[in-house]
């Protein structure tokens, strides 16, 4: 288990990959983002997107789960603040992998069991292209708190 103190400013930890199939973006755009792009290959081959792609919400999804494959884990609290970008579709085929990489940290100033960490997160497909980037402010348990004080 990571905690708090365990982190230093520009350690980088990576996972992965999930295989993106086709099916499985279609399954899922169909029940939480049924847009034509996502659900409808016919539909999507007309679009500016020349094919089907993962919605934003599926793309997130498989950063949270590798994140949580990480080894070995963090003791996180809670994830407060998260701030997304989507540079490239992901789509049929892609193998997806997650690089994190912590890019700061402080204590809290009122709470001696915890601290706050910002992560960079970048999910990135088979050719190294960048399909997801996340800012995370995760709160983090320290080892005060795991060991009883």
């Amino acid at each position: 288990m990571l905690y708090f103190e365990d982190f230093r400013i520009g350690d980088v930890r990576s996972v992965g990959d999930v295989e993106m199939r086709e099916d499985e973006i279609i399954a899922f755009a169909r029940q939480w983002d049924p847009q034509p792009w996502h659900v409808d290959p016919d539909a999507a081959a007309r679009s500016p997107m020349r094919g089907i792609t993962a919605s934003s919400a599926h793309t997130f999804a498989v950063a949270a789960k590798l994140l949580n494959r990480l080894e070995p884990p963090t003791d996180g609290i809670a994830s407060l603040r998260h701030e997304i970008e989507l540079p490239a579709p992901v789509r049929p085929g892609d193998r997806l992998a997650l690089t994190v990489t912590c890019i700061d940290k402080r204590p809290s100033g009122s709470k001696p069991d915890r601290g706050l960490v910002i992560f960079d997160m970048q999910l990135a497909n088979q050719a190294g292209m960048v399909v997801l980037k996340v800012r995370s402010l995760m709160m983090v348990r320290t080892r005060v708190a795991s060991d009883g004080g």
